[in-house]
């Protein structure tokens, strides 16, 4: 694809057999170098697996030596599939046709500078060509986060560009499901499904590793820190006799193993609601017989004081 726009190709390319028994392919596009920002992308398909994608970007550079002047073109790139936060990732830069060796290339992630970039400057044909990497871990929160190359070429900018690091990132998600009350025969089981990125996830429902059809559609919600929650319902019918039932909530997410959260449904959750505190049925029986025991010791104790009494007398 060139600035997202397919781009039609006459050969089919072939896969080749390695010695050790997989598969290789290779596809050379030749694209004609201009002034104007281009972007290129490959996806590559696998069986069913994610897709997978490789994106170049090329500009031409003017740069003047002497009379005339030649044109520069770059490469930025990262990694070709996302990683889950606490991972270092590798971003690089790649130029060529630099008059002198004077090229400084810095990074900087949120505004501030990364550390350790390795930056080679070599030779090459009466000119120079210029290679600079750097290692940046993800975290949790960089879904809004973007990395800066700053390049300088004899101390003036020459080159800038701005990478979001939310096309690297992959955070999985929390997987917990419950169950509420909604009649006597029914009972609502919620799978809820916390702080994941990207948003593409496939939810499943399970009982004793059978699909279970008649959930309702899932509520996607954007947090603040770009991630997602999504929240997902089930009615079940709690009064069909028979062993202990064990519900799943099965997520797939960015072609990753799943992640499942198990419940066994309470026939108890059904069940007429009672406060903390309450009486229950047998309670105005029981107050009626301590009431009457209560009547007969007064009797007993008002016979015996007037029993005493007389005696005295």
């Amino acid at each position: 694809m060139e600035n997202r726009r397919m781009i039609q190709t006459l050969a089919s390319p072939q896969a080749t057999r390695n010695r050790d028994g997989t598969y290789s392919l290779e596809h050379t596009w030749q694209a004609e170098v201009t002034l104007e920002e281009r972007e290129f992308a490959c996806w590559v398909v696998h069986d069913e697996q994610p897709p997978l994608k490789a994106n170049v970007t090329l500009q031409g550079q003017v740069h003047r030596q002497g009379k005339g002047r030649s044109v520069q073109p770059y490469k930025l790139q990262g990694p070709l599939q996302r990683s889950e936060p606490g991972t270092r990732i590798r971003l690089t830069y790649t130029s060529s046709g630099f008059a002198t060796h004077q090229v400084t290339v810095t990074w900087l992630k949120n505004k501030h500078e990364l550390p350790n970039p390795q930056t080679s400057v070599q030779y090459s044909g009466y000119t120079y060509n210029v290679t600079s990497s750097v290692l940046v871990l993800l975290t949790d929160d960089d879904v809004f986060s973007h990395v800066i190359c700053h390049v300088e070429h004899k101390l003036t900018l020459f080159f800038q560009k701005t990478i979001g690091l939310d096309q690297y990132l992959r955070v999985p998600p929390t997987v917990t499901v419950f169950q509420s009350s909604t009649s006597s025969s029914l009972v609502a089981v919620t799978c809820l499904v916390q702080r994941f990125y990207p948003q593409n996830v496939h939810l499943t429902w399970l009982e004793d590793c059978h699909t279970l059809k008649g959930a309702e559609q899932p509520t996607f919600k954007k947090n603040d820190d770009g991630s997602y929650t999504l929240e997902n319902l089930l009615l079940v019918n709690a009064s069909v006799q028979g062993p202990e039932r064990v519900l799943t909530c099965m997520v797939e997410h960015e072609g990753q193993p799943p992640k499942r959260a198990n419940l066994i449904l309470s026939t108890r959750a059904h069940t007429a609601y009672k406060p903390i505190g309450s009486t229950g049925p047998e309670m105005p029986a029981l107050i009626f017989v301590v009431f009457l025991l209560g009547l007969k010791v007064l009797l007993v104790m008002s016979f015996t004081a007037t029993y005493i009494c007389r005696k005295w007398n």
